[in-house]
């Protein structure tokens, strides 16, 4: 009787060993299907995303051809075709391929709103199309890579410095242009260099600020100082150029002008940032553009006011693209919305595209004025939640 008992109990080890054995064998089989399904969807969602570069790499041959030649009508529709394409499957590289989809974007965009000026910029293009060649040539042979958040946000806020430093040092030249003419006294010169200078300094307009005084000895309005015997500047000029048609008196202004933006480009080389310092300035400048700018009060005597915010928008962007990674990881939702926000803003704007500028503030309606301001607040809230990434 206990031998029997002995032997079904030995029978009944090694049944259920085998059982258990079987379910680990399943479970584990189960597990290795699934990863396997997992890297087979990816490997295809990346050869179609790579087929789709392959394409808009040919797209670009044409438009490039097209600035190559001059040909103002190839030319806007190549580059309307191209940015189709794009905006088609800019959101699978965004998620997939971040740190690539910021230097594609950084080069596409510009030849698009560039291609629909009356006379476009072919010098300017024909660098931009060189540079997004590159940067597709890099993304066609990316791989994907995981980063923590921390490092990302790091690389990020690199990424950044790195931009307002160019973007200063293409201030000096532009605003040396515009003070050049000033004291040569060539009002009609000094006019139309007056916006191509403001644009650099629009863009990092948050960093400047950071600067205690410097901004305001650069940027203020007669309104924000107490004397006018302390008011220096862009503004000062803006009035003498666009009011009473005239530089005299203003060669002083200009010499300050120089020495204050020079010093602004030196600080930016020692400029050390935090990510959530770097979005809180572009939701600032955002906010600042839908109340305030946007009432004409920006540039009161050249009403050159869309210039300035088509710039606040640009610089924005650049702070939008280089947290993209962390947001993939964090809130892609969040991305998305922000994405089709930026979109929809730089549609509206290119609206009122006039030659290689924009229109004058005063011939907006009041319906085209708050159509703006409602997109600019809705974008500078959108920005203001990236701040929980940083908490």
């Amino acid at each position: 009787m206990k031998k029997s008992i002995k032997v079904g109990f030995v029978l009944f080890l090694v049944v259920f060993t085998l059982i258990g054995c079987t379910e680990k064998k399943d479970k584990t089989s189960t597990k290795q299907t699934s990863v396997t399904a997992q890297k087979t969807e990816s490997s295809a969602a990346d050869k179609k995303l790579k087929k789709e570069v392959a394409k808009m790499l040919k797209e670009l041959k044409t438009v490039t051809a097209s600035i190559t030649e001059k040909d103002k009508e190839n030319l806007t529709a190549n580059a309307k075709t191209m940015h189709k394409h794009w905006l088609d499957f800019e959101n699978s590289v965004r998620s997939a391929y971040p740190l690539e989809y910021t230097n594609v974007e950084k080069y596409e965009t510009p030849i698009y709103y560039g291609s629909q000026y009356a006379e476009p910029d072919y010098t300017t293009l024909s660098e931009n199309a060189k540079n997004l060649k590159s940067a597709l040539n890099t993304l066609e042979d990316a791989k994907k890579t995981k980063a923590k958040t921390s490092k990302v946000l790091n690389e990020a806020v690199a990424g950044y410095q790195e931009y307002v430093q160019e973007q200063a040092v293409e201030l000096v030249t532009a605003n040396k242009k515009f003070t050049d003419a000033v004291r040569a006294g060539d009002v009609t010169e000094a006019k139309a260099q007056y916006s191509k200078s403001r644009v650099y300094y629009e863009r990092i307009e948050p960093v400047a600020e950071s600067f205690g005084d410097l901004d305001p000895e650069i940027d203020a309005r007669i309104n924000d100082v107490d004397s006018e015997a302390d008011w220096t500047g862009y503004h000062v000029i803006e009035r003498a150029l666009w009011q009473n048609n005239t530089t005299d008196g203003m060669a002083t202004y200009a010499d300050k002008l120089d020495e204050d933006i020079q010093e602004l480009a030196d600080l930016t080389k020692k400029l050390k940032m935090k990510p959530k310092d770097m979005v809180a300035g572009a939701m600032e400048l955002l906010n600042e553009a839908a109340t305030t700018k946007i009432t004409g009060e920006e540039e009161a005597y050249s009403h050159t006011d869309l210039v300035d915010l088509v710039a606040n928008v640009e610089g924005s962007k650049v702070v939008y693209q280089a947290i993209i990674p962390a947001l993939n990881q964090n809130d892609s939702e969040l991305g998305d919305k922000l994405d089709t926000q930026f979109n929809k803003m730089e549609e509206i704007l290119a609206k009122y595209q006039s030659g290689d500028s924009y229109v004058s503030y005063e011939q907006l309606t009041k319906d085209q004025i708050r159509e703006i301001s409602t997109e600019l607040s809705t974008l500078s809230e959108l920005m203001a939640k990236t701040g929980e990434i940083f908490n």
